[in-house]
């Protein structure tokens, strides 16, 4: 390319010179004469001519390539976040606004109440319907896990408003083996859900307690001198708030606490008996007498439900 302008500028200056000795003759031949051509148009003719050549030269060069501008490639708008559905667990393991059940309180039978083996009695808690729900006739306390102690499940008596506390009892039976047993109750509604609070029932299994075999009435004596009482007799009822009545030199009636246990003031030398009672139970012996009583007693009754007749489940 510098080769080829070099050459051009040359055959320039050879052209220029060349026009230059024409005119220079063109003079001296005759001062008069007009010149055919102007200066201007001489150099005009030069430059168009030196144009015309250049151009012709940068046709005739190659073109030099390019490089092609490199393509960015789109991204695709991002897709949108998924969207999450949260829930939000129940407190209570079933429990709903609808049908709720708060523990208030043990009635009968305190968590670790100790029991001779086999012995019956009724275990009675208080709730409170913490719903927006009636419990009608159809909820029911049943039995949830743990030992079932002869339990059933127990219905709810008469319907119990939202904000309304129930006492609700099962009838239950100590295991014969020593020990401690816990079982687990709770609310069911008509349809057999649970709901609400776990309540339990807590014994402690021990020994048998010793019973007096009744025999027979000691012979009336003289008065006897040992200690001026009044004496105490005391023991297991066999269950819990049984009524016990007692008759003889000294007459009423007392009642025994959630244990079972009871205890009857005498005057000294007092002979009378002692019965138990309570609903549907049988006790054992029915009745106990007792004769001239100097010092303090203890005997123990026990109790049991008659087997139960079959019946329609509800």
């Amino acid at each position: 390319m510098r080769n080829a302008r070099r050459h051009l500028e040359r055959r320039l200056l050879t052209f220029c010179l060349l026009i230059a000795s024409v005119l220079t003759a063109c003079g001296s031949a005759s001062a008069n004469a007009t010149p055919t051509l102007s200066l201007d148009a001489i150099y005009t003719a030069a430059v168009e001519t030196f144009q015309a050549q250049q151009a012709t030269q940068l046709a005739l060069t190659p073109p030099t390539s390019t490089a092609s501008p490199t393509t960015v490639a789109t991204l695709p708008p991002p897709s949108p976040l998924p969207t999450f559905a949260f829930t939000t667990a129940t407190a209570g393991g079933g429990s709903s606004a609808c049908d709720n059940a708060t523990y208030v309180a043990d009635v009968t039978i305190p968590d670790g109440t100790v029991m001779t083996p086999g012995k019956t009695f009724e275990k009675k808690w208080k709730l409170l319907n913490a719903g927006t729900c009636t419990w009608s006739t159809s909820y029911k306390l049943a039995f949830d896990n743990g030992t079932l102690m002869g339990g059933s499940p127990s219905f709810v008596t008469v319907p119990v408003p939202p904000g309304n506390q129930a006492e609700i009892a099962v009838d239950l039976t100590a295991p014969s083996t020593a020990g401690s047993y816990t079982g687990t109750w709770r609310m069911q509604n008509a349809g057999g859900q649970p709901f609400g609070n776990f309540i339990t029932v807590v014994i402690k299994v021990g020994s048998s307690s010793a019973t007096v075999t009744p025999g027979p009435s000691p012979t009336a004596g003289p008065s006897p001198t040992a200690g001026p009482g009044p004496f105490t007799v005391s023991g297991n009822a066999g269950a819990a708030n049984a009524t016990l009545s007692y008759s003889g030199t000294t007459t009423g009636t007392a009642t025994a606490d959630d244990s079972g246990s009871y205890s009857i003031s005498v005057a000294k030398g007092w002979t009378g008996t002692i019965t138990p009672s309570k609903g549907k139970y049988v006790f054992s012996p029915a009745s106990q007498t007792f004769t001239n009583i100097t010092s303090d007693v203890s005997f123990d009754f026990s109790a049991s439900l008659p087997s139960p007749t079959a019946t329609a489940t509800p």
